[in-house]
């Protein structure tokens, strides 16, 4: 599976200067310092320009609002009116809890004039496979 992401960690996200904080309310892709295709195989999700994660160091899937992460950023400004993204879990960052290092937050597929991702679509998937065995 592969699609394009949007990613931080959390200490990324919770020490973002007050301006990026601020003009990522117009435009999320300005919080998330990292960007690229996203593929998941077998072991390993790789992203892009940033990092491999081994499927043996996520200890966690999370499709959640945080403090580093709030809805009201998810929501956005568009024009007048607040982005798709306020909205449920279309806006939800998807949070890999990590055995031997700080969350990382990743927005998957992300639009951005809906504010929407596909987080939501990706969470079971990502779930059941930090669980799989490995085969022998």
């Amino acid at each position: 599976m592969s699609d394009s992401y949007l990613g931080a960690t959390e200490g990324e996200l919770l020490g973002a200067p007050l301006m990026r904080r601020l003009s990522a309310y117009s435009d999320q892709r300005r919080l998330f310092p990292h960007q690229g295709p996203l593929q998941l195989t077998p072991g390993t999700l790789i992203l892009g320009g940033w990092r491999v994660i081994r499927r043996e160091a996520v200890a966690g899937v999370r499709l959640t609002f945080t403090d580093a992460y709030r809805r009201s950023q998810a929501a956005g400004i568009r024009g007048n009116n607040a982005s798709f993204g306020l909205f449920g879990d279309l806006g939800k960052p998807l949070v890999l809890d990590l055995h031997d290092g700080e969350p990382v937050y990743l927005l998957i597929g992300f639009h951005w004039f809906t504010g929407i991702n596909q987080a939501r679509r990706w969470a079971p998937v990502l779930r059941t496979w930090a669980c799989a065995e490995v085969p022998a």
